[in-house]
């Protein structure tokens, strides 16, 4: 049974449960609690929906998000589309997907924020008034015939399963691909790591026009980052950032804007150790593993300095620079 928020067409909204779900029927049933705490069965017509929103398994407070455990977060790599869909009524949401037509009667949006209290949205097409979506680089990779699609998806399944799984590890381990295309792989990734720009540009985040300009700008301002000069722009948010990164390394991302770091988590790790390596520790995984959000994961034994010095094993995710610095800021001996 899935808790649901199903906003209909008129306007009207009703809570409560799924207990099966298929696009293909027209209908489908929706069990809604009364006042009185008893339940009734409603009939509810697909196309009367406008969206319906599958909540996790634990419903966020009202007033403030939380951050997902690291086993809960999705891979960037994991989905093909970036989506903006602008409803009829005026609504915006942002998100990802596996596959996505305008041809189609709906379709699935995982949103993007990792804290969001929605694990994925149904979006009825009829409700839709405009949809942008920007490729990503799984789906480059397969246009570019280096992996065929339905290999593309099958590992995209078994990593959701075993979300400490790389893609690159699970092609190899299904014999899609060889160690040495792994090996030749992996070696033009080491070229393009710092290569944020061209990250974003192969990826459909920026054009080349918005690439140059923020470069121009950057050589005047040399104290800031690409990404951090393409969001002042507003050519991209934070979180396409975090995407851009977390795709190309394979690894999770966090919004830290919208979470709260415990303060015994922070104070694990020294301020100044922080500040030089714009690092900030987010979350303890039992006795013996370190969560730590970093902005620069090509930093080579970035892992290895703060195993030294906690003495924990190190599991990295991807974050804003802005928001680390901040957070550090925020939750700094001093100011704790």
């Amino acid at each position: 049974m899935m808790k649901v928020i199903v906003k209909f067409l008129t306007g009207e909204e009703k809570k409560g449960n799924i207990i099966f779900f298929n696009t293909n029927n027209p209908t489908f049933p929706l069990q809604v609690e009364k006042e009185d705490r008893t339940s009734e069965m409603h009939t509810v017509i697909i196309d009367s929906v406008k969206a319906i929103y599958f909540l996790k398994k634990e419903e966020l407070s009202k007033a403030t998000l939380r951050k997902e455990t690291i086993e809960q977060s999705k891979y960037a790599g994991t989905v093909a589309f970036k989506l903006m869909v602008e409803f009829k009524d005026g609504e915006a949401l942002h998100g990802t997907t596996l596959k996505y037509s305008p041809n189609d009667k709906g379709f699935f949006l995982i949103p993007l924020n990792p804290g969001d209290k929605s694990e994925r949205v149904y979006i009825n097409t009829e409700a839709v008034k405009n949809v942008e979506q920007k490729m990503l680089l799984g789906k480059i990779l397969v246009d570019q015939q280096k992996i065929a699609p339905g290999q593309l998806e099958e590992c995209l399944r078994i990593q959701k399963e075993k979300r400490d799984k790389k893609i690159g590890d699970i092609l190899l381990e299904e014999k899609f691909i060889n160690e040495k295309q792994l090996q030749e792989s992996l070696q033009k990734q080491e070229v393009k790591y710092k290569l944020l720009g061209e990250i974003l540009l192969e990826a459909g985040y920026i054009t080349l026009d918005q690439l140059q300009h923020a470069l121009l700008i950057q050589q005047k301002n040399r104290e800031k980052k690409l990404g951090h000069v393409l969001v002042e722009l507003k050519y991209v948010t934070p979180n396409d950032i975090c995407i851009a990164l977390a795709t190309q390394f394979h690894l999770p991302w966090i919004d830290l804007f919208s979470v709260k770091i415990p303060v015994e988590i922070v104070t694990s790790l020294p301020e100044e150790f922080m500040r030089r390596l714009k690092i900030i520790p987010v979350e303890r995984k039992g006795s013996g593993i370190l969560v730590v959000a970093t902005s620069e994961p090509e930093v080579h034994d970035v892992r290895s300095e703060i195993s030294r010095i906690t003495g924990s094993t190190v599991e990295l995710v991807i974050a804003y620079e802005e928001y680390i610095k901040s957070a550090i800021n925020l939750y700094s001996p001093a100011q704790v």
